[in-house]
């Protein structure tokens, strides 16, 4: 037999072989709730502001249920979460989580092991894409401001979400448009008259001392809306968290409007697109939430 067949059949059973284990080992032991109500208690005593806190995809929905009202995620944080904020994991002692490196401090509670990892660094640290993490709850339309006239949860077949009851060119899906002729990716976000275009950035975890949130707001309209519209109407984007936080205007001109604003955490943000006219306001915009550090 071909060497190079003999090889690949070694692969495929010792793959085969490696999926039966995964299969056929026994289901880890369950955590009493006592320890896991005491890994709670240790967590908030230990917890500054700014922590992540991770737990170990192996607990179940009983097992992690005393950790009450603390808000953890199953997931190992990405590499620039990792670098710029304190990550506490409850994890298990006999399984734990893989690649997330040594831990600069551990605490041992029963079967649980704590593991406290610092930051190695003070870069850049991405929260929030606007572009690719919006959903069904993105979106709301209020007519007049501040009244609820529909909220975009209908899917649409192209893509995003419609606004039930509203124009069909009120949605919000990615788009291509050019604008000061280049293409660009961006959400579509016409304005209407009389009533707002309001999008929600869900609430980023207030940061640790020495870092701020900021929010990058992008914005344009579409070239041909431009140049065949010369009596277009001015469209006004308002980053609300609150109260005002800033303002931008997009007048009737080609190209992309930038601006950055100072945000806080643990509460959302709204961006507020208003027209006094919305004859082909065809409006595109993006937004991040970036967490940086202090000058």
């Amino acid at each position: 037999m071909n060497r190079a067949v003999i090889g690949t059949s070694a692969i495929v059973i010792v793959a085969a072989l490696a999926d039966l284990w995964v299969t056929l080992r026994p289901a880890p032991d369950p955590i009493p709730a006592a320890t896991m109500a005491e890994a709670a208690s240790r967590v908030r005593s230990l917890r500054k502001s700014g922590d992540r806190l991770v737990h170990s995809p192996l607990f179940s929905v009983a097992e992690l249920a005393p950790l009450g009202e603390l808000r953890a995620t199953p997931d190992k944080p990405p590499d620039d979460i990792l670098a710029s904020r304190r990550v506490l994991v409850i994890d298990r002692d006999d399984a734990r989580m893989g690649g997330l490196g040594a831990a600069d401090e551990e605490v041992e509670i029963g079967e649980i092991v704590l593991r406290i990892f610092e930051p190695e660094g003070s870069g850049t640290a991405n929260l929030y894409d606007l572009m690719t993490q919006f959903d069904e709850k993105t979106l709301r339309i209020e007519r007049p401001r501040g009244r609820v006239a529909s909220r975009c949860t209908a899917k649409r077949n192209e893509g995003g979400y419609e606004c039930p009851g509203q124009p069909e060119w009120l949605y919000v899906a990615r788009r291509t448009l050019t604008i000061d002729g280049n293409p660009r990716s961006c959400l579509w976000a016409h304005p209407t008259t009389n009533g707002a275009v309001v999008f929600t950035i869900p609430a980023q975890p207030a940061p640790p001392p020495g870092r701020r949130l900021r929010l990058a707001l992008h914005a344009g309209m579409a070239d041909d809306a431009v140049r065949g519209t010369p009596d277009g109407a001015t469209v006004r984007l308002d980053v609300e968290q609150g109260g005002r936080v800033g303002t931008v205007d997009v007048g009737n001109r080609v190209g992309w409007f930038s601006s950055t604003h100072d945000v806080a955490g643990d509460s959302p943000i709204d961006i507020v697109i208003t027209t006094p006219r919305d004859g082909r306001r065809h409006l595109c915009i993006d937004a991040q939430v970036t967490e940086v550090a202090v000058p």
